[in-house]
């Protein structure tokens, strides 16, 4: 994390970073990534300056949701004009959250100019992504893989399909 950190730090999009990660804790105010790659140093670590402490503690403290949105936005920044490729992208994030981190998703992609590919078995994520992608059209797809003999076939789902999915429950994990 130290390398994507250090080529984001200081830019336009730290704060991208802070503003994601309040998302799951409002309380925190500002991260960095301490420490050194040099042998016999201490490891470098993300720490965060938040309201509820009185000087910066590891970004782990703020539990698991935290460090991998913390990965992954910080990945997403780090994706500028390119690809940004999750697996099982609802891991460690609780579903009362995901909604709006997909909007952030979303909206960093956009200005980003990142094609983000997502992998998920969670109807939650489904449901989440569903909310996220009605608010902004032409922006998200959901496509179900499916085999058949040796072959994989895709099934695309448009946001207003995928509106109809969600609310009837229809199944495309």
């Amino acid at each position: 994390m130290g390398v994507l950190w250090d080529a984001i730090a200081l830019t336009d999009v730290e704060q991208e970073i802070v503003k994601a990660l309040k998302v799951i804790s409002e309380d925190i105010q500002a991260v960095s990534v301490i420490g050194s790659e040099e042998r016999g140093s201490r490891a470098r670590t993300a720490i965060a300056k938040s309201t509820r402490y009185s000087s910066p503690v590891p970004l782990r403290t703020f539990g698991d949701g935290v460090n991998r949105l913390f990965g992954i936005i910080l990945s997403l920044c780090n994706a500028r004009n390119g690809v940004l490729l999750v697996d099982e992208i609802e891991n460690g994030l609780h579903y009362s959250v995901q909604t709006e981190i997909w909007r952030t998703i979303f909206r960093l992609a956009k200005d980003l100019n990142v094609q983000v590919f997502a992998t998920s078995h969670s109807w939650d994520c489904v449901r989440a992504f569903q909310q996220a992608a009605s608010e902004s059209p032409q922006d998200g797809v959901l496509v179900r893989l499916s085999r058949m003999d040796d072959r994989i076939i895709p099934t695309l789902f448009t946001e207003k399909e995928l509106e109809i999915v969600t609310r009837d429950q229809i199944e495309v994990r």
